[in-house]
C-alpha cells in the first residue's frame, strides 16, 4: 500500500470538515520532515506517515459519543478504527498495530 489510498480514505472520513483533512495533511508534511532530517529507514518512514495521516482519526466518534475529542479519548477510541481501516490494505499485522 502507498499512502494515497489512506489520504483518500481520511479524506472521505473527515468529509465535511476540510480543516480536519488540512490537519492531518499538514501534520504528514511535519511528520515527514522530521523523518527525512532524522535519517530514518523507508519502512519506519512510512509507518511514521500513516500514523500521521490517522493521528485524530478518534475525535468524530469522540465528539458523538462524549460530546469531547480531548486526545485522551482519542487514544481510546481510535486505534480500533484505525484497525478496521486498515483491515484491507495490504499491510502487515504488525504494521497496522504501530499505526494503531
Amino acid at each position: 500500500m502507498t499512502l494515497e489510498p489512506l489520504i483518500l480514505i481520511m479524506s472521505s472520513y473527515d468529509r465535511g470538515s476540510p480543516w480536519r483533512i488540512q490537519h492531518f495533511l499538514k501534520v504528514q508534511s511535519f511528520a515527514k520532515t522530521i523523518a527525512v532530517f532524522e535519517h530514518l529507514d523507508e519502512k519506519t518512514l512510512f509507518i511514521t506517515e500513516a500514523a500521521a495521516i490517522v493521528h485524530d482519526i478518534g475525535i468524530r466518534l469522540c465528539l458523538e459519543k462524549y460530546g469531547d475529542g480531548n486526545g485522551k479519548l482519542q487514544e481510546k477510541e481510535g486505534p480500533s478504527i484505525v484497525r478496521t481501516f486498515l483491515a484491507d490494505s495490504g499491510m502487515t499485522e504488525a504494521q497496522v498495530e504501530r499505526i494503531a
